[in-house]
């Protein structure tokens, strides 16, 4: 049960840190040039790291095996939510 809960926190800390990666990368413009004096051009992708929480509250509050994907695949979700919410604007 030990490492479980350690496999899980491994999980989570790795996955948080790739979505927070992400999430900055998009939100500050990606590789596009900025011509503004803005560090975040487009923050509507830090939704990333919301999708990211939902998905760790998934892992909290449910079985450990398909959390973990539920986990991961929160931050490929939330990045196309927000791909197609900052396309609307």
């Amino acid at each position: 049960m030990k490492s479980n809960k350690v496999t899980m926190t491994l999980h989570t800390v790795l996955s948080g840190i790739i979505a927070i990666l992400v999430a900055t990368f998009f939100a500050s413009g990606a590789i596009a040039e900025n011509y503004t004096d803005d560090t975040f051009v487009a923050p509507i992708f830090f939704l990333i790291i919301v999708f990211w929480f939902v998905g760790v509250l998934f892992l909290v509050f449910r079985k450990f095996h398909t959390s973990v994907r539920i986990m991961w695949l929160s931050i490929p979700i939330g990045m196309v939510i927000a791909f197609l919410l900052a396309a609307s604007r």
